[in-house]
């Protein structure tokens, strides 16, 4: 298995651990703080959000070949400026949006031709592939803030 193939399975086995999250949740634990500040359901915006906007690139790649170069800063102005609109997301709503990002972005990589997922790897975006780089750590948030409440 090469390094895209594996970050393709991490993503895979990630998505799983997000789904069954989810599953777990219920409306009192989609309102708790993680330690980051967020609420747990605007955690699972954010992740959706973020889902929707590799599975973007990726379209844009597919269709120039190449990905944009975007500015290092750019991160850290989107959760700026989202977090407020991310965080008035309904406890309701919350958990299909991330359930329904994740799968799709999952579905645009299985789907991506071996000369995309080596561009990746090879222009150092391997987080483009393996989400649970971006989701591990916020599923971590997630079960610790809710840990800590029971």
């Amino acid at each position: 298995m090469n390094e895209a193939e594996e970050a393709l399975a991490r993503a895979r086995r990630s998505l799983g651990r997000l789904e069954v999250l989810l599953e777990s949740l219920d409306d009192d634990a989609s309102h708790r703080r993680t330690a980051a500040g967020w609420s747990v359901a605007g955690t699972l915006v954010h992740l959706a959000f973020y889902d929707d906007w590799v599975a973007g690139r990726w379209r844009r790649w597919l269709a120039n070949g190449r990905f944009q170069d975007l500015p290092d800063d750019l991160t850290e102005l989107v959760n700026a400026a989202g977090a407020r609109g991310w965080n008035a997301v309904s406890a309701e709503t919350a958990p299909a949006l991330a359930r329904d990002a994740g799968r799709g972005v999952v579905e645009v990589l299985g789907q991506l031709p071996a000369a995309a997922l080596q561009d990746a790897v090879a222009t150092g975006r391997l987080a483009m592939i393996d989400r649970s780089v971006h989701w591990d750590p916020h599923l971590d948030e997630i079960e610790s803030a809710i840990r800590n409440e029971r």
